[in-house]
């Protein structure tokens, strides 16, 4: 009973990186929505639409603006939160339309 409950509680420690991790990028995911639409069809005149515009486009894209060779003060801020994989993980769900 004792070795059950201490293997599940190394589990559980074990997966809390990959849950907060998810979580974190969830919210990132989540701000970008707010903006550029659930689908990437954003109801706002001045914000692009990117639902369905190809990855390797939009990973480029962020990229530059956390590199900081393309500017604008919004996604600028945003990219600079970005890790790779969050990059990553944003622009297959705006061209997937959906998370894997």
């Amino acid at each position: 009973m004792l070795l059950r409950a201490i293997y599940s509680a190394g589990v559980l420690m074990l997966l809390l990186p990959a849950v907060t991790h998810a979580n974190e990028s969830n919210k990132l995911l989540n701000m970008c929505k707010a903006c550029h639409g659930e689908s990437g069809m954003s109801r706002f005149e001045h914000i692009p639409n990117i639902g369905w515009q190809n990855s390797d486009y939009l990973l480029k894209q962020l990229r530059a603006f956390k590199a900081g060779t393309r500017q604008d003060p919004t996604m600028t801020k945003v990219a600079q939160l970005l890790s790779e994989a969050d990059m990553q993980q944003m622009a297959e769900y705006f061209y997937l339309g959906k998370d894997k």
